[in-house]
């Protein structure tokens, strides 16, 4: 059985076997480096609030942005399994999630078999920008399916309002 050990932006991911293991990973020190670095440009403020509108939760939602992501994927699997999200099977307090594993795909493969080509358009790049990126995605049981689901971005776009069926079924079809 091969381990693999890769680093996201803010979690660490362990490759075992059929699972994927994802430990949040807090940002302490790299917040406050930030910090020290917009305060000295003059930019702190309107850095903190491409996180959030309280500069609080602003600098809470960066440092453990780790921990908010496992919330959200778990979250969001278990309140709307979908069949082009890789199941996200166990969450410990948020800190570590347990996922299945899938098979790393081309960009060429993403762009052939996107499963939300009609779901993105006119989309803001903000959303758009890692939903076009192979590494956040892969092949599972058959099909293309998205393996990074914890933003925000994420949340809202899959989350199951009523509203959303029709267009995530038609979208699941295409």
């Amino acid at each position: 059985m091969r381990l693999e050990i890769a680093w996201g932006a803010t979690r660490f991911v362990i490759l075992v076997g059929t699972v994927a293991i994802k430990i949040a990973r807090p940002r302490p020190f790299r917040a406050l480096r930030r910090l020290i670095k917009y305060q000295m440009s003059g930019e702190v403020r309107a850095r903190l609030l491409t996180y959030a509108e309280d500069p609080f939760l602003a600098g809470f939602s960066y440092i453990f942005s780790g921990i908010l992501a496992n919330r959200n994927e778990y979250r969001l699997w278990q309140e709307s399994p979908r069949h082009f999200l890789v199941p996200t099977i166990y969450s410990f307090s948020w800190l570590i999630n347990i996922q299945r594993r899938g098979k790393s795909i081309s960009q060429e493969e993403l762009e052939d078999n996107h499963p939300f080509r009609t779901l993105l358009v006119g989309k803001p790049l903000k959303l758009t920008g890692d939903m076009t990126k192979a590494a956040n995605f892969c092949r599972y049981d058959g099909r293309v399916c998205l393996l990074d689901y914890g933003s925000y971005e994420m949340l809202a776009l899959f989350s199951r309002p009523r509203s959303h069926e029709t267009a995530l079924a038609s979208v699941a079809r295409d």
